[in-house]
């Protein structure tokens, strides 16, 4: 029993041996396994990490593709920059044409004042004005007064006429209207103008002129032959009264009756005074008139860049020759 009691104790040794030689194997796999699998959780993290920076960054790619610039203060400045100078250039586009360039009072002055002056020497009285619809400018002799019309009253007669119920249809002895208005506006035909005054009636005109401002505009006679000479009675009319019915036909070109009042006006025959030194291709739509010791015109004359109105009203003329030139040297003068 001895014996087999000290034989067995060498090996109980080499069991504890063992034992603990197993335990520290095991420990050391189990660390080993433990280190593999946080290395390889790691791994793992890292590269879903990557993904997902991967796909935000493609997100935020696309999001950025979509999305409007960025307003700063610097591109904002730019913008306005931009349309700035492209005004600028529009602008300097548009002033480089001079003819297009609005006038002042002071440069139309100076470009009418010796045509003007003319005017004034050759009639014992004159009345002039000129009236530029785009610079909004008048140039005139600032008397305006009544003063004898001769044939420029046709112009108001045919105002009144053309604002009568059916307008240039009326049928007057068994005429239409408009063949009346015709020759009296064209030709200065005294019967038609008479006819159109025996129709209507002096005192039916002369209200109606009073309704609409002309407020030195009235008939006291019928039209007569030019060398009749008329003492006691007169028709009359105005620079005013005249600038302000041509003026109302131009604004109102488009419509009638100022439409028809402007095509009869421009079919003028009488070509003397106003249209007389102006390029044909310009229209002018004017009424003469004429009557012993007076020669007077008025009207529109139509130029490209800048249309205006234009009258002149003398008495006591001495030189018939010489204040039509001076009438047709002071229209030339206004379309320049």
């Amino acid at each position: 029993m001895d014996h087999l009691g000290k034989h067995t104790a060498p090996n109980e040794k080499r069991t504890v041996r063992y034992l603990t030689v197993g335990l520290i194997a095991l420990l050391l796999a189990g660390g080993a396994y433990f280190g593999v699998t946080r290395i390889s959780s790691h791994l793992k993290n890292s590269k879903e990490t990557i993904a997902v920076k991967e796909s935000q960054t493609s997100s935020k790619e696309k999001h950025t593709a979509s999305k409007p610039a960025q307003i700063t203060p610097q591109s904002r400045e730019k913008q306005k920059t931009a349309p700035q100078s492209a005004k600028r250039t529009s602008t300097s586009k548009k002033t480089a044409d001079p003819k297009k360039k609005t006038r002042t009072a002071a440069q139309i002055k100076k470009q009418l004042i010796s045509p003007a002056k003319e005017l004034t020497e050759s009639a014992g009285k004159v009345y002039y004005g000129v009236y530029y619809f785009n610079d909004k400018q008048e140039f005139s002799s600032k008397n305006s007064e009544p003063t004898i019309a001769a044939d420029i009253i046709e112009l108001f007669i045919m105002e009144y006429a053309l604002a009568q119920k059916d307008g240039k249809d009326q049928i007057i002895q068994e005429k239409r209207l408009s063949e009346w208005l015709t020759p009296m506006i064209q030709q200065n035909d005294r019967d038609a103008t008479n006819v159109l005054i025996d129709h209507y009636g002096m005192d039916n005109l002369n209200t109606y002129f009073k309704e609409q401002g002309y407020l030195d505009t009235r008939i006291e006679h019928r039209i007569v032959d030019i060398n009749v000479r008329i003492i006691d009675r007169n028709n009359y009319t105005s620079l005013n009264d005249c600038l302000k019915l041509l003026k109302k036909i131009y604004t109102d070109r488009e419509k009638d009756p100022q439409k028809f009042m402007l095509e009869l006006l421009t079919g003028q025959t009488i070509r003397t005074k106003i249209p007389q030194k102006i390029p044909t291709d310009v229209p002018v739509a004017n009424i003469s008139g004429e009557q012993q010791n007076v020669e007077n015109d008025g009207g529109l004359v139509l130029t490209k860049d800048n249309p205006f109105a234009i009258v002149v009203l003398t008495q006591d003329v001495s030189d018939i020759v010489k204040i039509r030139s001076a009438i047709a040297d002071f229209s030339l003068a206004a379309t320049k």
